[in-house]
């Protein structure tokens, strides 16, 4: 049996590795207070212990970088935020994830001023000059911020506010009482934009699932700060109708099932993700985003805390969709991107999250075996800063990165003693998944993923099942490039028929695409083969008379990352026989012109059925978070005239990545 341990407010020491936890006296004086009192259960399974602690440690190693970032607002010395003063996300939301994780901190666990840098108790003013700025530029405050307005009443502004209003839950025994009244009126205000609307719905390009998730979370806090406001029943059926509203299907709108108490298609809003489980975002099936259901599904930590049952609207279609990740995931815990990846691609630290929520909630044991991969990566990352901090400066260009993970840590380490009987497990997934919806195709062999993606973004590529996946997801892999005369601008891409089969274990993608519009016509063939093999084919004919100053087809995105852990910050080129070292971000070539074998470190090897017009170009920079070097297998980089019918390049190879010499027979 578990013990429920109420928190108290003066500190409570619990016995050996358990920690400090910081609340009120008992649970009907926390109750006094207002807010839902909060409970935890002791874990006492050793592994998920020690997962804990790794957590733990990672979440104050996070913080301390965070807290260096911090400062007195020069319009009040005695307002703290660590992000210039602005209205809009990229300042608010970081600091609304900074409170919540530094309040975590404060509030639970075996904290470690040596680790955080200041003492517990230090930490107490900073949260509360940080709150304070945040309560006074919101458009219910009595402040403005730096650039002339206040936040709020923005399309994220609730997912802000909720950061706020849990780290205030947390805290709430050592928050002065017009503290107190202030978050509240700024969580009350925020929800009350959203109580009564219809979900928006969207399935293509832009999904509102996210959104959806995201805006449901207000309510679960509102209800935890203000338990005793006549509102709460409506914001408890607003929190149900926007978390189901989050991934629904277009066959949930006729499902007789029934979700807490109700048939599904009474519920139904419209749809955000497709029949297959998968969603777009973006312009493009977007796995991120496949991920947000952990938004919802992380309130069910809310449920479990003030001892309620979670509706099981937070579990609607979640499987599925998880299940398609299991498909796109790789060894470094990462994911393969069918459809490109225009967010940053080493997330893997930002999927610790939700793999805990289906091990602990889902009861999932493959979940488990993910979170350890994204744990061990987190770790490794992690050790390359002595400030703390996760994310290199260069992996990520988004400012809320650093304080979303920090929030994450801090979630998973709480949802972490709701874990019962947690073990691992995993089966490899072998073979092809076609996902008609999302038009997108994959075979999973032994020693690389194979992806077909025909539907918004056109796309294809090999990419190596090894911690090092070496192939960067651009989403002109496959395709390339070609530029007229006198335009830096390369044409766009068409597709105008695609004809996507199974057969022998692997799949054929025929493709026509057009370079134009109506200019050059590409016919594509792409084999997947399950031994591994990916033959690649392509015949251009021009459509028109045309000139072109470059041809630079058949493309091959290439990562050379300096600082990431599995990557060098070199790869070893060889070209027939001969090797170029090519190093990170120098922007040095390699000719490969009538090449037969073209061969990245050992592990990549592409073949052609005869000589290859190649070429192989070092980035010299990063480009969205990370380095892309470029191997174009056809490559025309003089001025050419080209009459209307005309071929201009035929080109025939097969890539194959070699199996890691560790690699089991499932891998």
């Amino acid at each position: 049996m578990r013990n429920a341990l109420i928190i108290t407010a003066a500190v409570w020491i619990i016995a050996g590795s358990r920690g400090e936890f910081r609340g009120a006296a008992d649970a009907a004086s926390a109750n006094g207070g207002g807010v839902l009192p909060l409970t935890l259960p002791e874990q006492g399974d050793e592994a998920v212990l020690a997962f804990q602690r790794t957590v733990y440690d990672a979440a104050q190693r996070q913080a301390r970088h965070l807290l260096s970032l911090v400062h007195p607002w020069q319009e009040d010395a005695a307002l703290l935020l660590a992000t210039d003063s602005k209205s809009d996300e990229h300042w608010i939301r970081p600091n609304a994830g900074t409170v919540e994780g530094l309040a975590f901190l404060y509030r639970f666990g075996p904290y470690d001023p040596n680790v955080v840098g200041v003492t517990r108790g230090e930490l107490l003013p900073t949260i509360l000059g940080m709150m304070r700025y945040l309560t006074a530029t919101h458009v219910t405050g009595n402040r403005v911020t730096g650039d002339g307005r206040p936040w709020g009443d923005a399309w994220q502004s609730a997912h802000w506010a909720q950061m706020l209003g849990r780290a205030a839950w947390w805290l709430w025994d050592d928050l002065p009482d017009d503290l107190r009244r202030d978050v509240r009126r700024v969580i009350a205000h925020e929800a009350a934009r959203f109580v009564d609307a219809v979900p928006p719905h969207q399935l293509k390009n832009d999904t509102k699932a996210e959104e959806n998730a995201w805006n449901s979370q207000i309510f679960s806090v509102a209800v935890l700060l203000m338990p005793d406001d006549p509102r709460r029943e409506a914001w408890e059926q607003a929190f149900q109708r926007w978390v189901i509203s989050s991934f629904l299907r277009p066959a949930d709108e006729k499902s007789d099932r029934i979700v807490d108490g109700r048939p599904i298609s009474q519920q139904f809003t419209g749809a955000n993700v497709y029949d297959d489980f998968t969603l777009e975002n973006h312009g493009m099936v977007h796995p991120d985003y496949m991920q947000t259901f952990g938004l919802s599904l992380g309130c069910a930590l809310d449920f479990r805390m003030t001892g309620r049952e979670p509706p099981e609207a937070l579990w609607h279609n979640v499987p599925g969709i998880y299940e398609n990740l299991k498909w796109f995931v790789l060894p470094d815990g990462g994911f393969v991107y069918p459809s490109g990846q225009d967010w940053r691609l080493f997330r893997n630290a930002d999927w610790l999250g939700s793999h805990v929520l289906m091990a602990v909630f889902g009861r999932d044991p493959e979940a488990w075996t993910l979170a350890q991969r994204s744990l061990d990566v987190l770790r490794r990352m992690q050790e390359r800063n002595p400030s703390g901090a996760v994310y290199q400066p260069q992996e990520f260009f988004f400012p809320s990165t650093q304080s979303d993970l920090l929030r994450s840590l801090a979630h998973t380490w709480l949802v972490l003693h709701y874990a019962q009987d947690v073990r691992g497990s995993w089966s490899e997934r072998l073979g092809v998944r076609r996902l008609d919806s999302g038009r997108i195709i994959l075979n999973r062999t032994r020693s690389a993923v194979h992806t077909v993606s025909w539907g918004a973004v056109v796309m294809a590529q090999c990419v190596a099942k090894r911690r090092d996946r070496i192939v960067s997801p651009d989403q002109r892999n496959g395709i390339g490039h070609i530029r007229l005369e006198g335009s830096p601008q390369a044409l766009p891409i068409k597709l105008i028929n695609a004809a996507v089969t199974e057969k022998d274990g692997g799949f054929e993608a025929l493709l026509v695409v057009e370079h134009g519009p109506a200019l050059v016509r590409a016919e594509l063939r792409y084999v997947s083969h399950t031994d591994g093999r990916f033959e690649v084919s392509e015949r251009l004919t021009a459509l028109q008379d045309i000139t072109t100053s470059e041809i630079a087809t058949g493309l091959i995105g290439i990562l050379n990352n300096p600082t990431w852990i599995y990557e060098t910050g070199r790869r070893r080129v060889t070209v027939d026989g001969k090797t170029t070292q090519v190093e990170a971000k120098s922007g040095a070539t390699v000719n490969a012109e009538g090449s037969r074998v073209i061969d990245i470190d050992g592990v990549l090897r592409i073949t052609g059925s005869r000589p290859l017009s190649a070429w192989y170009a070092a980035a010299k920079d990063y480009e969205r978070a990370r380095v892309t070097d470029r191997l174009y297998l056809n490559r025309i980089a003089i001025r050419r005239d080209w009459k209307r019918g005309e071929t201009i390049s035929e080109h025939r190879a097969v890539i194959k990545a070699m199996p890691p010499e560790d690699a089991p027979a499932t891998e």
